[in-house]
């Protein structure tokens, strides 16, 4: 019995894991065609939210994250393959490691956030030509300025990314390594 325990658990988290990275990656392609559709045809391609702090701004990102690096070409091709390998190696990690219900659902919001983007980053077409990633969250500053511009991929990866940082450091402060004991 207890062999079977373990396949099952595995098989469980698994779906967990899928369920996040499809549901996630899934919303995340919604509303970057909502946003099109919607903040297409408004004045500046934008819509006051809660005025002034949050906006939907339409932009397309053809470069990395932040803009980084700009017009990709065709090295958009070698980040949708990164963006499908980062879904693999997290795969291999929640099959290889202890990761419990909350590490599957944190992995596949990562990967929820990397297929959304990965596929809009490769396949999305943008005005005035090549591709891009749509970005239309905006995050105005009290004193000016603003956040760069993300989706809800992007909130995903970062979700994710804290939950198990938050995780694991929660674990080490409730859990302190084993010293070993001094010799004397």
């Amino acid at each position: 019995m207890h062999a079977l325990r373990a396949p099952r658990e595995q098989l469980r988290r698994l779906a967990w894991f899928t369920a996040t990275g499809l549901l996630g990656g899934g919303c995340d392609l919604h509303t970057k065609a909502w946003a099109e559709h919607t903040l297409a045809g408004r004045p500046g391609m934008s819509m006051a939210v809660i005025d002034p702090w949050l906006e939907l701004s339409l932009s397309y990102n053809r470069g990395t994250a932040f803009s980084v690096i700009r017009d990709l070409g065709a090295g958009r091709w070698v980040l949708g393959v990164v963006a499908l390998a980062v879904v693999v190696a997290l795969v291999v990690i929640l099959v290889r490691t202890r990761a419990d219900r909350v590490d599957a659902l944190a992995l596949g919001a990562i990967a929820g956030g990397a297929l959304g983007n990965g596929i809009d980053r490769v396949f999305r077409l943008a005005p005035g030509g090549g591709t891009g990633v749509v970005d239309f969250v905006k995050l105005n500053y009290p004193w000016g300025g603003s956040w760069p511009v993300f989706n809800v991929a992007d909130v995903l990866v970062a979700c994710g990314v804290i939950v198990l940082l938050l995780r694991r450091a929660l674990d080490r402060s409730t859990h302190p390594p084993a010293t070993a004991p001094s010799s004397g």
